[in-house]
């Protein structure tokens, strides 16, 4: 097989980056110069690195994260309030594998999206199936599902992401409709999927939020016990950064 064919069966087999690496050693004269498994070394981490990156890209997208952040980009300034041993803890996604929750509350503009995104940017980095809605338009996603008969087809897709943010929770009073999604989706993730679910209410607000108190009690048992906890203090970073 000559070099043409070679890159022409290379592409044809969907691996680019071997065709490109391959190429360019053609054109730089190093294809017949280096050791046969050096060069084929070059090739296949070349490939591994593109579809490494081609996975992350389509983590990222299928998250439909709202803010681009990332852990390094976090204010972690003591005045706010984010122990650095917990951060590092939650940096580590070791916690995503055990499918515990992280709750994130805090005034409004502190950051509290912002380290959720990281969070979740994070997870998909590493490879994680990750998704981000706002909590009112979760719910809304599922009460439609409800009117088309795809509910239950829904609640399995959602069950598959390792990585689930809710943000803004708690943002309104949830009727007994609301309060049933939200336990059909915490239900199946409980202890086995992560969730991370960001509020301007303190935890401890969160039950009157719920107009069924039974149901209030089994969705708070399944989210207040996590040692995974952060307050956000300080200023709005929006006002800051005098930003909208």
């Amino acid at each position: 097989m000559n070099d043409t064919k070679t890159l022409e069966t290379l592409r044809a087999l969907r691996l680019p980056a071997m065709a490109d690496v391959f190429e360019t050693a053609l054109h730089l004269g190093t294809a017949h110069s280096q050791s046969p498994s050096e060069l084929l070394a070059f090739m296949v981490e070349a490939e591994m690195n593109n579809r490494a990156a081609r996975k992350t890209q389509r983590l990222l997208k299928q998250a439909s994260l709202r803010i681009p952040a990332s852990l390094d980009a976090v204010n972690l300034a003591d005045h706010r309030g984010i122990p650095q041993g917990l951060f590092t803890a939650l940096a580590s996604l070791e916690w995503v594998t055990r499918g515990h929750t992280v709750l994130i509350t805090g005034k409004t503009g502190v950051g509290k999206s912002f380290l959720a995104c990281a969070l979740a940017h994070e997870s998909c980095m590493k490879g994680l199936k990750t998704r981000y809605f706002s909590a009112a338009k979760l719910l809304m996603h599922f009460r439609m599902a409800q009117g088309d008969a795809s509910y239950l087809d829904e609640l399995k897709q959602l069950a598959r992401y390792q990585m689930l943010v809710i943000d803004d929770f708690c943002l309104d009073t949830l009727d007994r409709s609301n309060c049933l999604i939200l336990y059909d989706i915490l239900e199946d993730r409980y202890r086995s999927k992560a969730t991370i679910i960001t509020s301007q209410l303190p935890v401890s607000a969160w039950h009157s939020q719920f107009q069924d108190p039974t149901l209030a009690d089994s969705i708070m048992d399944r989210l207040a016990h996590t040692p995974y906890k952060i307050t956000i203090e300080g200023e709005s970073m929006r006002k800051i950064h005098n930003t909208d």
